[in-house]
């Protein structure tokens, strides 16, 4: 097994404990379509809360002092950062979906407003690059900080939500994102921009870790 996958599947393990926890907290976006009606919105506020949760490896590590464990590890720090990224955009990604197919069905079962198929892609595709961009800005600071002292970072995707809702009202982002005519290059678009961010976001954390030895 590729080493990067190891170091994933030890975050894994990590989060299983608190399996639980982690799915009450992405429960709550389920309240947003019965007063929004909108799939683009529920889900954009979907991702600001998944993405509040991914400070959850780096505090639990630090408090079962796991740092010294990670040292005696044999795999390389770019490898467990490599892992932790695999680890927080999975996550990220499938709780994604899961948003997608639960808000879905209450807007199409209780609110009686099913979201259309372009409305489905946009949203996705938005939601998609929102949590990218979020846990994308937050990593590199958790690697630097730490999950206590890094704190503050935690609040950057309450703080995107809020632009990004203000901004859609104003500009009409959201209409803008249904009238796409080409999905298939607007899916490549975010597809590629998303794996942009990544490797960038990554590249600043393995650099991080490399100076400081987190």
């Amino acid at each position: 097994m590729n080493p990067a996958m190891k170091c994933m599947k030890l975050d894994f393990m990590l989060l299983k404990p608190y399996a639980k926890s982690v799915l009450l907290v992405l429960l709550v976006p389920l309240m947003f379509p019965f007063f929004t009606g909108s799939l683009l919105e529920g889900l954009s506020f979907g991702v600001t809360v998944t993405a509040m949760t991914t400070a959850y490896t780096f505090s639990i590590s630090e408090k079962n002092g796991m740092e010294r464990f990670y040292g005696f590890l044999p795999v390389g720090r770019g490898s467990l950062v490599a892992g932790r990224y695999l680890a927080v955009f999975g996550i990220g990604y499938l709780a994604l979906l899961l948003e997608t197919a639960l808000q879905s069905a209450i807007l199409l079962w209780a609110v009686k407003s099913p979201p259309s198929g372009g409305d489905l892609l946009s949203s996705l595709l938005l939601g998609m690059l929102l949590f990218t961009i979020y846990a994308g800005v937050q990593l590199p600071g958790y690697y630097k900080y730490g999950s206590i002292r890094g704190k503050i970072f935690m609040f950057i995707p309450t703080v995107g939500f809020l632009v990004f809702y203000y901004l859609a009202g104003k500009l009409g982002i959201g209409e803008a994102w249904q009238l796409l005519s080409r999905p298939a290059a607007a899916a490549g678009c975010v597809l590629t921009l998303s794996a942009c961010i990544i490797g960038i976001s990554a590249a600043f954390s393995i650099r991080i870790v490399n100076k400081t030895g987190r």
